[in-house]
């Protein structure tokens, strides 16, 4: 079984501000993608939000990358699971005039599309992000042409139902379907790990949607 993570939006672990920092480096973050690694370190520095809570996770809505910002306790724990192709880069926090080390978790494995069942998964055209009619899409190049027709940008695939064929890796504790999906999920496994460490900043949510 999966799990959907996401970030925590409001209660007493994150404070009242969300997303919980603000971004002081933004050329670099905004220069960050889910479809390659940077040839450069980004210099990611953040602010900690007046009324927010310092968390094992932080929210952000500045890295244009799908990963997460996490601090020194959640990073070793997930170097112990198998998780999908992936850099760790250093993120400072100014959190009430003391600088606290973070790191962005930037996942990045576009390949991961090609393990799609494309004939049982269940996809639906989106204009501007709203979701529209069903689509058929064979493969990930079928979709690749039909975005290069689309003139004002509002083209998008959105999936709803996954399904995986024999190449997609069993083994993997966590993982992303971009950029079709833009969900993190995690194993059974690695939810336990971090439940059992008391990792705040998330919650999780069974993944209905992925039949592996």
């Amino acid at each position: 079984m999966y799990y959907s993570i996401q970030y925590q939006t409001e209660g007493n672990f994150i404070g009242k501000e969300y997303p919980q920092t603000e971004c002081l480096t933004l050329i670099h973050a905004h220069s960050l993608n889910a479809w390659e690694f940077p040839d450069f370190e980004p210099k990611l520095i953040f602010n900690l939000s007046k009324k927010a809570i310092l968390t094992d996770i932080l929210s952000n809505a500045a890295i244009n990358a799908n990963g997460l910002l996490v601090n020194l306790k959640v990073k070793e724990l997930l170097k112990r699971f198998n998780l999908l192709n992936h850099k760790f880069y250093e993120v400072i926090i100014n959190y009430k005039n003391t600088f606290q080390t973070y790191y962005w978790l930037h996942i990045c494995e576009p390949t991961i599309i090609d393990t799609i069942d494309y004939t049982k998964s269940l996809f639906y055209r989106t204009e501007y992000t709203f979701r529209e009619e069903l689509i058929n899409l064979t493969s990930f190049e079928e979709y690749k042409i039909l975005k290069s027709k689309d003139k004002d940008g509002s083209f998008g695939v959105e999936l709803d139902q996954i399904y995986v064929t024999e190449k997609f890796n069993k083994n993997l504790d966590l993982l992303t379907f971009l950029p079709f999906d833009n969900n993190i999920y995690i194993s059974e496994a690695l939810k336990s790990a971090l439940e059992e460490n008391n990792i705040t900043g998330i919650n999780y949510e069974v993944a209905t949607n992925l039949n592996i």
